[in-house]
C-alpha cells in the first residue's frame, strides 16, 4: 500500500504512522504530501464530530453502541474524503514546501 494514498487506507492503521516516519528518509516530498493529508483527515474527523455533537440526540438509536458506530463511520469517511482531496492538504504541501523567504 502506498504511503500516500489514505483513500484506501483503514482510519485505525496504528502501523501508518510507523509506515511514515520510515519512508521521510527515503522520499521527503512524498511524506510531506501524506502528512498533508493526515492532517486534512484529522480535521474532517472533527469537523463530523462537531457536526455530530450539535444535533439533538434523544429517542430509541440515541445509545453509547450508536454513537461509537458513528464515531468509526466518521473516521473512515474522513480518511475516504482526505484521501479524495478537499484542497487543505494541497495548500498545507504548498506552504511547507515553499518557506516565505526573510525580508532583512
Amino acid at each position: 500500500m502506498s504511503v500516500t494514498s489514505t483513500q484506501g487506507q483503514f482510519a485505525l492503521d496504528m502501523q501508518g504512522l510507523e509506515r511514515l516516519r520510515q519512508s521521510a528518509a527515503a522520499d521527503p516530498d512524498k511524506s510531506l504530501r501524506a502528512a498533508a493529508e493526515q492532517f486534512e483527515a484529522l480535521f474532517l474527523q472533527q469537523l463530523l464530530q462537531s457536526m455530530r455533537d450539535a444535533t439533538p440526540r434523544s429517542g430509541l438509536l440515541d445509545s453509547a453502541q450508536t454513537r461509537f458506530y458513528e464515531s468509526l463511520s466518521d473516521q473512515q469517511l474522513s480518511q475516504h474524503l482526505a484521501g479524495r482531496g478537499l484542497g487543505l492538504a494541497e495548500q498545507l504541501v504548498a506552504q511547507l514546501s515553499n518557506p516565505p523567504a526573510v525580508n532583512k
